[in-house]
């Protein structure tokens, strides 16, 4: 039978860090546009620690599901895995609009 109370504890886990993820990665745009390249470098580290952070305890909860072969999923795990994809669609938006910035030049 699942744990609905780890797997919350692992879907916090989950939101916190890809929440935390997103604010860097969006910061390091700002600090990109005031053209302060060691603070958005900072700020991208800081969200790929984090995004692995979500990534890990994401892993976790699967890797349990595989062994114990029982559904882990509930509403809380849902809105978790959805911040996790957000994060990381953030980051690959972040990254393609320096590219498109810095081949106009600035």
């Amino acid at each position: 039978m699942a744990n609905v109370e780890q797997i919350s504890q692992v879907a916090m886990q989950v939101i916190t860090y890809a929440g935390l993820a997103k604010s860097s990665y969006l910061e390091a745009l700002k600090y990109y546009r005031e053209n302060d390249q060691t603070a958005y470098e900072q700020s991208m580290s800081n969200g790929d620690v984090s995004f692995s952070q979500a990534h890990e305890a994401h892993l976790q909860l699967l890797q349990q599901e595989m062994n114990t072969q029982e559904p882990q999923i509930t509403m809380l795990m849902a809105h978790a895995e959805d911040q996790l994809m957000s994060a990381e669609t953030i980051k690959t938006l972040i990254q393609e609009i320096i590219l498109l910035i810095e081949s106009r030049g600035k």
